[in-house]
């Protein structure tokens, strides 16, 4: 039985392809291959080739509709720590990136030249190679605006995928190969040492990847002031600060029948029952101070609560958590943190690590407390559900409108382009949240969609269009391409190895934690982790992982400009 109705099917309703090629990519980018896999997006990528063979012609509008919300809400995850990067603590891992972009459009359009590859071919070559699949997207739209026939066009933009394609396999795994393997050879570091070291520099304790503990790291405690007690006759205040190196903090205090309020100068008195909250190894070796321990659920239960805060007051960025806690700065008392967001990745912490604007930090502790300090550190994230819409309308049609001045330099219409313009209004309104955090938000797991959809959606579209040209094109340059593919992967990293360790003076392992960043390759850092037996390489990764995503996104258009 013949299966041309399929064909038909698809041609007649083409929109449908797209939404057979998401699925089928996602299947696809996540089979394991060892430790490796391909990802969702070059999963659609690869579907869309092989149905593309039908010859199915996806709508334009429909593309990048769904492309601009891919920029727009990658640019509102990055925005925060991009601007980071523009400040001091910065400027070391942004300079990384620059140097793997810098490079690596050298490198492409050297490579390009040599080949003699068009500026489809050369956009997808630089993408590829660099698992940047958004390149495909302002490269594609930089083709779009170039004075040549429409068929011209077509051809060049479907150029694009082939080579990003081609490419994008080495661009995966020589990463983790160099980052994990080569560079600490290079180095002659041993990178379980090294990491060692370094928690012990910013006094972080690692905990075991992907095993919950049975360890609760806060708890509340009930004791019975006794005669005997160290703590008996002592205020409030001095039995708090009584163990340095101890957070502990008197909740409740009931004399008789009756709660007394707690002040730092109330005195502790033998039949008194305290209750006491704080972390649980404070409760171990301080509680016996205070006296007997009971069971008492009634004075146990009051409010707990945990609450994600969004990092927004300056006064809080670049003291140190030790100072922070000791300091005058945020009265922390009964506040306790347990985790720490950057850029989307869960960030390993201790005394010596510092706060930046648009961090996430999860506190716990009594209900009141939590909500004090948090209204002075930033922004309480309440469970939220709604998107604001208008936020993600208003900020793509500004973008757009941002893109759309151009400049006429002879034959060429010089210009950012409405993807780049989209791309940009993310970044300011990402930052904009950080600064005026009553506008409104849109939630993390909206951002996640819109990011993985819109760009596996538009890379199908992609590949649906390349399709008939990609076994022509595999034929004529497949061999080439690839090699050329492998000298943009590596070579930029190398340059910036160099310049990091010898120019910068960066701490190994921070330092190839950045590169990995530098190439937006997680799996890099993920592989990096393992070798190093800590989470700690994360550290140097979110600053020049925002960075890259802007830049590389925009050298899409860059390429085809000068080639």
């Amino acid at each position: 039985m013949s299966l041309d109705w399929i064909g038909t099917l698809l041609r007649g309703s083409p929109e449908l392809a797209m939404f057979v090629a998401v699925p089928v990519g996602y299947v696809l980018g996540n089979i394991k291959f060892g430790s490796f896999s391909l990802g969702t997006v070059s999963g659609a990528l690869i579907a869309g080739l092989v149905i593309g063979q039908a010859h199915v012609e996806i709508n334009r509008e429909l593309r990048w509709s769904l492309f601009y919300l891919f920029l727009f809400a990658n640019g509102y995850s990055a925005g925060p720590q991009f601007f980071q990067a523009l400040k001091r603590d910065g400027l070391k891992p942004m300079a990384l990136s620059i140097v793997v972009t810098v490079v690596a459009v050298a490198v492409a359009l050297g490579m390009g030249r040599l080949l003699r590859l068009d500026a489809g071919m050369t956009a997808g070559l630089f993408g590829g190679a660099l698992t940047q699949s958004s390149v495909m997207g302002t490269a594609t739209g930089a083709i779009m605006d170039l004075p040549i026939p429409a068929d011209m066009q077509k051809l060049l933009a479907s150029h694009v995928a082939v080579a990003d394609a081609l490419t994008y396999v080495f661009g995966a795994i020589g990463p983790i190969i160099f980052l994990s393997v080569v560079a600490p050879r290079i180095f002659r570091i041993d990178l379980r040492k090294e990491a060692a070291l370094l928690e012990e520099q910013y006094g972080i304790k690692t905990s075991v990847e992907g095993v919950l503990s049975g360890y609760q790291k806060f708890a509340a405690r009930a004791y019975l002031v006794q005669p005997n007690a160290a703590f008996n006759g002592k205020r409030v205040d001095e039995s708090e600060h009584a163990c340095p190196g101890y957070r502990y903090f008197v909740e409740r205090l009931r004399r008789g029948d009756s709660d007394i309020e707690v002040r730092p100068d109330a005195v502790l008195l033998p039949g008194d029952v305290v209750v006491v909250h704080g972390r649980t190894e404070a409760m171990v070796t301080v509680g016996p101070m205070f006296g007997k321990e009971l069971h008492e659920p009634s004075l146990l239960d009051f409010p707990v609560e945990i609450l994600r805060v969004m990092i927004t007051s300056k006064a809080i960025c670049g003291p140190t958590l030790k100072d922070l806690v000791e300091g005058k700065i945020l009265d922390l008392r009964g506040v306790g943190m347990r985790s720490l967001t950057r850029g989307g990745q869960d960030i390993p912490f201790g005394a010596s690590t510092r706060l930046n604007r648009g961090d996430i930090v999860e506190l716990v502790g009594p209900m009141h407390a939590v909500e004090r300090v948090a209204t002075e550190m930033g922004q309480p994230l309440r469970p939220a559900t709604s998107t604001n819409l208008s936020i993600l309308g208003f900020g793509i049609l500004i973008g757009a409108l941002i893109g759309l001045p151009y400049l006429d330099i002879g034959a060429l219409k010089l210009t950012l382009g409405a993807s780049v313009g989209v791309l940009l209004a993310g970044l300011l309104f990402g930052w904009l949240r950080t600064v005026r955090p009553k506008m409104g938000e849109i939630p993390q797991p909206a951002l996640d969609f819109m990011i993985t959809f819109g760009l596996a959606a538009f890379v199908a579209g992609a590949g649906l269009q390349a399709g008939p040209e990609f076994v022509r094109a595999v034929k004529e340059l497949g061999v080439g391409l690839v090699l050329a593919g492998m000298a943009v992967t590596v070579t930029p990293m190398l340059a910036a190895l160099l310049v990091g360790r010898y120019v910068l003076k960066m701490n190994p392992l921070l330092l190839l934690g950045a590169l990995a960043g530098a190439q937006t390759f997680t799996a890099a850092l993920a592989a990096l982790q393992e070798k190093a037996g800590s989470r700690i390489p994360v550290l140097g990764y979110t600053v020049p992982y925002a960075t890259s995503n802007i830049l590389l996104t925009t050298c899409g258009a860059v390429i085809v400009a000068l080639v």
